[in-house]
């Protein structure tokens, strides 16, 4: 439908047409009060109503001007008043408002040229531009723009998620093209349009049925990869990012940075561009698949499940942490073709070995190889930043799953018994650390006395010892509840051992 372009629907003619209706009012006052008569002269009185209504025009606009915007600056209040003054002109620019980086403002509103205002809300921002060029970024709060300046694209400085991969509820190895339902519908409406009929509730079953079809697949492909051992392996990923920028910068606690946002929003254009939405592209998303595809390829599908000698966590939490350092961390490790990690010095081996069997991780990963993360590099370039990233769910093939699950079933007997023996050596470590703690809180506690004070003889050093192991027991209540026939013997070898010594010594 063509665009109605008729003079009567211009907003100069209803302007006019306002002002010429008041104009009449007015003439028809000026008659009932003989202003036009022409026994008299009523010029001085027409020009002080003239004065009276422009000054009064401008007051008021300057006084509603206060409200009309959330504006601070005096500066600001005169762009608010210059805006009112066009817009009763009919020759004002565009009035949008920002939220959540969508534009809410109508084609015609949109495509209106001259002086005009955008309102970002505080998790908005944008570039503006003109025929030729960009001219600036703007960010949360009221922005005037010029007569040639128009919004370019829009961003939303909330912490956003993107998805890549098979949905929960899809079934991406499952064969549609066979499907009962599916086959039934297609050639009904192949014998539909043999015999020249149409059916186009039929039509549009088979139109949802292969929407469906290609949206399955193309999740599907997004994520497919293969383990080293050559089994295919879909995953389901997501990404948590956001534009970087410390949280209250630019005066909203979403954060809002000049040069990230720029450079944003700029690269997100050049990729894709949709000015109906904030312009995010789905780098991040496919940059964290592009890894899933190449470390799952270093692990045969048996070793995603096991934990490694090296490693406390299972081969595919660890590819989950690897994607993640690869988005967030400027170096990141190097790993071989099978998935293991590599020493900087060979010779060093056992260093590594004896910093890992002390829970040194930090030392231990200093000994390894590294590279510069390509990833990171661009992210940072295109000021995003990572929050996380969670491979959500995998998904097999039937066969491969059922094959997982009756090797898990055979193996769990097996691997709880591993479990048990390791909860026992735990258990035989923590008590024998308890045992040593012990022996030498009680030397500490047994010779605190004879540290303090000097022994006249071995009776009078063990008097010492056995006071202060009384003492020592006296101030714990536990030991007091579970030792009173001991407390009591060495209250009596105390006391003996004092009569043994005399009062003289």
């Amino acid at each position: 439908m063509e665009e109605d372009k008729s003079i009567f629907t211009q907003p100069i003619f209803k302007k006019l047409i306002r002002a010429g209706a008041f104009l009449f009012a007015y003439v028809v006052a000026g008659f009932l009060m003989r202003y036009f008569d022409p026994q008299t002269d009523q010029s001085l009185a027409i020009i002080i109503d003239i004065a009276i209504f422009v000054v009064g025009m401008l007051f008021w606009m300057a006084f509603f001007a206060q409200f009309v915007l959330p504006v601070n600056r005096i500066q600001d209040r005169v762009k608010v008043i210059e805006r009112l003054v066009v817009y009763l002109m009919g020759i004002h620019g565009p009035a949008i408002f920002i939220e959540n980086g969508f534009t809410h403002a109508n084609d015609e509103e949109t495509k209106k040229k001259g002086a005009g205002v955008v309102w970002l809300d505080s998790a908005s921002a944008a570039i503006l531009r003109t025929a030729g060029r960009f001219t600036r970024t703007i960010g949360p709060g009221v922005h005037f723009t010029k007569p040639d300046e128009y919004i370019a694209a829009t961003a939303d400085l909330h912490t956003l998620t993107q998805s890549l991969g098979p949905l929960e509820a899809d079934d991406p190895f499952k064969d549609y093209e066979n499907d009962p339902d599916y086959k039934a519908i297609k050639k009904l409406v192949t014998d539909l349009k043999n015999t020249q009929r149409n059916n186009a509730s039929e039509e549009i079953k088979l139109k949802e049925w292969e929407d469906k079809i290609k949206g399955i697949k193309e999740r599907a492909d997004a994520t497919r990869a293969m383990t080293r051992d050559g089994i295919t392996v879909l995953a389901s990923i997501s990404i948590v990012f956001r534009i970087k920028s410390t949280q209250g910068e630019g005066n909203t606690r979403f954060g809002f940075n000049l040069h990230s946002t720029e450079a944003s929003i700029r690269d997100s254009m050049i990729r894709e561009v949709n000015l109906d939405h904030p312009v995010w592209n789905t780098l991040p998303a496919r940059m964290a698949a592009d890894i899933w595809r190449e470390y799952l390829g270093k692990f045969r599908l048996i070793e995603l499940f096991e934990k490694s000698e090296n490693r406390p966590d299972t081969a595919i939490q660890f590819i989950n942490e690897m994607i993640k350092k690869r988005l967030t961390s400027r170096q990141v490790l190097i790993l071989d073709e099978f998935g293991q990690v590599i020493l900087e010095n060979k010779g060093r081996e056992q260093e590594y070995q004896r910093l890992l069997s002390e829970n040194n991780s930090e030392a231990a990963e200093n000994l390894l190889k590294k590279m510069e993360s390509q990833e990171f590099g661009k992210l940072n370039e295109m000021g995003l930043e990572i929050k996380s990233v969670t491979i959500k769910k995998l998904f097999f093939i039937p066969e491969v799953e059922d094959q997982l699950i009756n090797e898990w079933t055979t193996r769990w007997l097996k691997n709880a018994q591993k479990e048990r023996e390791q909860v026992d050596l735990d258990r035989k470590l923590h008590e024998e650390t308890g045992v040593q703690a012990g022996l030498k809180d009680f030397a500490m506690n047994a010779s605190r006395e004879i540290s303090q004070q000097a022994s006249s003889s071995p009776k009078h050093a063990l008097e010492l010892l056995v006071h202060a192991t009384f003492r020592s027991i006296q101030k714990n209540p536990e030991l007091m509840k579970r030792q009173n026939n001991q407390l009591r013997d060495l209250l009596k070898i105390y006391s003996r051992l004092r009569n043994l010594r005399g009062p003289s010594e």
